[in-house]
């Protein structure tokens, strides 16, 4: 499906839009990439995240950046590119059980600066989810929430979407952010 918005008194039509894509990696390739942890730089000022134990926000990931930085093969993440995107950068995400991603929104600064875009510039984010569905874990974007999506299926949307996740499963949950600016 996909749902447009609209707020006024100017018209801007924003997306949520959901599809799926044929597995095509290992995952215990993506169980043992070298996943990192990164501080919270704003926990004290994310108004959300206060209600819950800093150690329990946020999991980890390896990104295009740590595949540079360690120089691993990350060639295999170009499947995950999405052909409609000029700019396409991928990061792997590994959310631990009792751990949660408070609602927020997309600021994509680190982005916009590394590619120099303009502020105008709309960028894209695709959550692309690498196993199927395990009890306990939750997708959750505006007024919805989703659960029992199987590998493969992922849900874009761009950076005024409110959203959040959790996993609350006995299970390590994999995804796959895609983030991008369309042709």
């Amino acid at each position: 499906f996909t749902l447009f918005c609209i707020s006024f008194p100017i018209i801007m039509y924003c997306m949520i839009d959901q599809g799926k894509i044929k597995p095509f990696w290992e995952i215990n390739l993506i169980e043992n990439l070298p996943f990192q942890k990164y501080p919270l730089p704003n926990y004290d000022e994310w108004e959300e995240a206060k209600y819950y134990p800093k150690e329990m926000v946020v999991g980890s990931l390896c990104s295009d950046k740590t595949a540079e930085d360690l120089n691993i093969d990350w060639q295999w993440t170009n499947e995950l590119h999405v052909p409609e995107w000029k700019i396409n950068a991928v990061s792997i995400y590994k959310l631990s059980p009792g751990k949660v991603t408070p609602w927020h929104t997309d600021h994509f600064l680190h982005f916009k600066k590394y590619y120099n875009l303009d502020d105008k510039v709309t960028i894209h984010r695709r959550q692309l989810f690498l196993q199927d569905w395990r009890p306990g874990q939750i997708f959750a974007i505006d007024d919805k929430t989703f659960t029992n999506w199987n590998a493969g299926d992922w849900i874009g949307w761009t950076q005024e979407h409110y959203h959040m996740g959790a996993n609350h499963s006995n299970e390590i949950r994999y995804t796959a952010q895609l983030t991008g600016v369309k042709y």
